[in-house]
This record gives C-alpha cells, structure tokens and sequence, in this order.
C-alpha cells in the first residue's frame, strides 16, 4: 500500500514539475463542473478497543457543481478494501456516498484551495458486522467528513488533485461505540466541464 502511495505522488510530483514549467494557464472558469477521479488510501480502526488500525485502499469520484462565488456543492463516491484486517484473517470493504458544501479560494493563479464538510451513508460488507440481536448484518451506517485539499491548474480543462486529507467518521455496528474514526488521503485527476458563460 505504501508503494503504490509513493508512486501515485511520485507521478504527481512530476506532473506538477512539468506544468510548472509550461506557461500559466488563464484561470479556470468558475462555471464549470468539476469532475475528479482520485486514488483514496484509508487509515482506520475497526473497534473501540485500542487503535487496531490498518490502511484500506481503494478510489474516488466526485462531482463538484458551483452555487456561488467560492461555494459549491459536492458529491462523492467512494470505495476501500483491506484484507486480512485481523488474527482471524478477515477483510474489510466499505461504499461511502456523501454530500455537502465547499468553500474554495484561489491564492495564486494555478493553486485552488478548498474545505469541505460532507455528509451522508457508509455501506460495509466482505466483514461480519454484528448487531444486537446476536446475528450478523451487512450494514448501512451514518458516515460524514471534514477536510479540504489542494488543486493544481493545469488548463482551463484539467487539474491536478495534489493532495486531500479529511476526517471521516462512520457509524458502523462493532460491540461497542458503534463508531470508526478514519484518516483519508487521496490525490488524482480533476476534468472541468464548461457550464456556460
């Protein structure tokens, strides 16, 4: 996991090299729908007890459609794997879908900054999950996340997603506070589709 990390920013780095080099692009244009596909690797922990922690990997994609000057609205797909997440050998997927508001601001022409706070469901399976009744379910859950992230303005068309790190927490049923907290990291593409004048 960590080499397949250090390639994706690897790659980056060097596209980021390379733009750098180019002349700068005219600003993207604020009505545009942004649509990114990223890489998403995942530090979580799987039970109250202690921190039990492992990485999940998987990826992302996002529709970013703008409301006002600096505001827009997100959604966002996501889906991570862990095998072996346990002594018993277990593996682990989760299916996040979220929404919400994002705050972006622009302090050079070529860097975008946002924040974001999103809100919507977790769907975890290839796990056993229990429940109060003794049994076993496949879960569907609470989840939301707080971060932001940097992009990279290649063209008026394309961007970079440098880097993104948010919390997420999701509400997932584990014999005890029913509750995961996560670290998230991605980084990817971004494809700007021109809304009009």
């Amino acid at each position: 996991m960590i080499l397949r990390a250090a390639l994706v920013l690897s790659l980056l780095t060097c596209a980021a090299c390379a733009a750098a080099q180019a002349p700068a692009p005219a600003s993207a244009s604020p009505r545009a729908l942004e649509v990114t596909l990223a890489w998403s690797g995942d530090r979580t922990n799987p039970s109250p007890s202690g921190c039990g922690c492992f990485w999940m990997e998987g990826a992302k994609a996002e529709a970013n459609a703008p409301l006002a000057p600096h505001v827009s609205v997100v959604a966002e797909l996501a889906g991570e794997h862990a095998g072996s997440i346990n002594s018993a050998g277990e593996s682990l997927s989760l299916v996040t879908y979220l929404f919400g508001p994002r705050y972006t601001f622009t302090p050079r022409s070529r860097t975008v900054v946002f924040g974001q706070f999103l809100v919507g469901g977790v769907h975890g399976f290839d796990a056993l999950f229990p429940n109060p009744g003794g049994s076993t379910v496949t879960p569907d859950a609470l989840a939301f996340a707080a971060g932001g992230g940097v992009n990279l303005n290649l063209s008026r068309r394309f961007a970079l997603r440098l880097i993104q790190a948010d919390y997420l927490q999701t509400q997932l049923p584990n014999d005890g506070d029913n509750r995961q907290d996560h670290f998230r990291l991605a980084a990817g593409i971004v494809l700007r589709l021109p809304l009009g004048r």
